[in-house]
Order: C-alpha cells, then sequence, then structure tokens
C-alpha cells in the first residue's frame, strides 16, 4: 500500500499541517501518516511534551480517516534524524509500494543541512508543498531539481521512490511559533487550531506565560 509521511514537532499541530496532508492525500490518493520528532536536530528543545505534542496530533487527526499518527520518533528516543525514519518505513512497506515525504518550503529549503540527505531518494519520493519566497535554492537544490523534478503525478507514480514533485497553493501562511505567540500574548489562536487541540491546549496551560 502507497504512503505518504508528513514529519514535523507539531508543537502545536495547526490547520496548516492537516491542509498539506489532506492536500497530499488527495492529490496522490494516500493515506498520510503524521510522525512527530522527538528532538530535532535543528532544535534544542520543544514547547510541549512529546506526550502532549502526540495527544494534540491524535486529536487533530481523528476526524480525518485519510490521517493517521505513528510515535516511532518518540519512541526510538533521542534525536531525531527523517533518513532513519524513512529507511524504517521502506522497510515495513518493502520494495514495492511508493513511498512519499511530505516537506514544507522552508524545510526543503534547509534539506541540504541534513544528514543524510543525498540518500532520502533512495527510498521515497519527495513531494514540496511551494509557497511564495524570497529564497533562491542552493546549487545542491537546483541540481537535484535537475536530475529528480517531475511535472506530473503520473510521472511520480512510474517508481516507488526517487522523484521531486512540487505541489502550488496548498500551504497556509501559518505556524507553530506564530500560534504560539498569539496564546503567549493572550490572542485567540481557535481560528488555526483544530477544536479539539485548542480545547487540549486551555486545558494543560500551554504556551500560555504564568
Amino acid at each position: 500500500m502507497d504512503l505518504a509521511i508528513l514529519g514535523g514537532t507539531f508543537d502545536p499541530v495547526h490547520s496548516g499541517h492537516l491542509q498539506i496532508a489532506k492536500a497530499v492525500s488527495n492529490l496522490l490518493s494516500v493515506r498520510v501518516c503524521c510522525v512527530p520528532s522527538n528532538i530535532p536536530p535543528h532544535k534544542s528543545s520543544t514547547m510541549a511534551t512529546p506526550e502532549q505534542r502526540l495527544t494534540m496530533l491524535r486529536l487533530a487527526v481523528s476526524e480525518h480517516p485519510e490521517l493517521y499518527v505513528d510515535d516511532l520518533e518518540l519512541k526510538r528516543g533521542d534525536r531525531s534524524f527523517t533518513l532513519e525514519t524513512l529507511k524504517t518505513f521502506r522497510r515495513r512497506l518493502g520494495p514495492a509500494p511508493r513511498l512519499y515525504f511530505i516537506l514544507g518550503m522552508d524545510a526543503y529549503l534547509s534539506l541540504p543541512s541534513w544528514l543524510g540527505w543525498q540518500q532520502i531518494l533512495d527510498y521515497v519520493h519527495l513531494v514540496v508543498c511551494r509557497r511564495e519566497t524570497d529564497q533562491v535554492p542552493s546549487p545542491p537544490l537546483l541540481a537535484l531539481e535537475t536530475s529528480h523534478q517531475v511535472e506530473t503525478t503520473s510521472m511520480l507514480k512510474a517508481k516507488p521512490h526517487g522523484g521531486l514533485f512540487f505541489v502550488d497553493n496548498t500551504a497556509l501562511p501559518i505556524s507553530s511559533t506564530e500560534i504560539r505567540k498569539h496564546i503567549e500574548k493572550k490572542d485567540d489562536p481557535s481560528a488555526l487550531l483544530d477544536p479539539g487541540v485548542y480545547a487540549y491546549i486551555l486545558q494543560e496551560q500551554l504556551y500560555a506565560v504564568s
């Protein structure tokens, strides 16, 4: 069975994450597995605990049968390296199914700083949710686009891995950082969050300055 993966800290999970996941699910006719990271390599910590982030993510996807959550990075502990996670999913699926890894534009632009990033396409297709940005892709990314980019979903589906595909107009201009700032300032971020997630944030008094 083909599968798409969306990773992140989800601190907290917000409407932008859900929109990207649902858009890719519809486009490629796949379920999307949301994988919360334990400690991201580029961050020293998260504000919510792993258990709280996992709970919020499960609440967020509960009404969307095309989405589900896997806590393998939390169980693995320590820093979460994407390549190790993708290898695990590929081992589970076997060599034939198509496996897609979803990236937002910021994550894609930082890809050359990831451990073993050149090996990622040995396991998955990259699906990048493109949005307007002034930042120009680095030479390694431009080389990746030249050698691996495909223009249609049919071309992407022709192989189990190895393609780079851009999806336009999927990413809402929302960030978890922005939501945490709203909560800090006692602004109402409920329009940017799943109602169950927002209720949980209030219950746990997450992100508020004491």
